[in-house]
C-alpha cells in the first residue's frame, strides 16, 4: 500500500492509499489499484472525521491518487455547504445544540 498526504484543504487534512489488487481477464491476470482516503482534523490527527474504501478499480497508481484526492475534496464541500444547526436553530443560545424540529 502507497500513503499520500496532502496538503491541507479548507481546514482538514486529507490522506490517500493505494493498493495494488490482481484482476483476472480473458488475457491472464493484470495490475488494478484500490483506493481509500480519509479525511482528519488539522489540531488532531487521530480524529479521523471521514474514512471511505472505494469500490472501483483504477488502471495506475496517479488515477487512483487523483480520484481519492478528488472525491476527498467534494466530501469537504459537501459538508461545508451544509447549513449549521446553530443557524437553523435561529441562533439561539439555549437551543443551539438542539437538531432542529421539522
Amino acid at each position: 500500500m502507497v500513503t499520500k498526504s496532502y496538503a491541507s484543504y479548507r481546514g482538514c487534512n486529507i490522506e490517500v492509499d493505494v493498493t495494488p489488487a490482481r484482476w483476472h481477464a480473458f488475457g491472464g491476470i493484470c495490475r488494478r489499484y484500490r483506493v481509500s482516503w480519509l479525511i482528519s482534523s488539522p489540531g488532531n490527527p487521530d480524529q479521523v472525521l471521514a474514512s471511505f474504501p472505494e469500490r472501483f478499480d483504477f488502471l495506475t497508481e496517479q488515477e487512483a491518487f487523483r480520484y481519492g484526492e478528488g472525491r476527498a475534496h467534494t466530501f469537504i464541500d459537501s459538508i461545508l455547504s451544509t447549513p449549521s444547526r446553530r443557524r437553523i436553530a435561529g441562533n439561539s443560545s439555549e437551543h443551539a445544540d438542539e437538531a432542529p424540529t421539522v
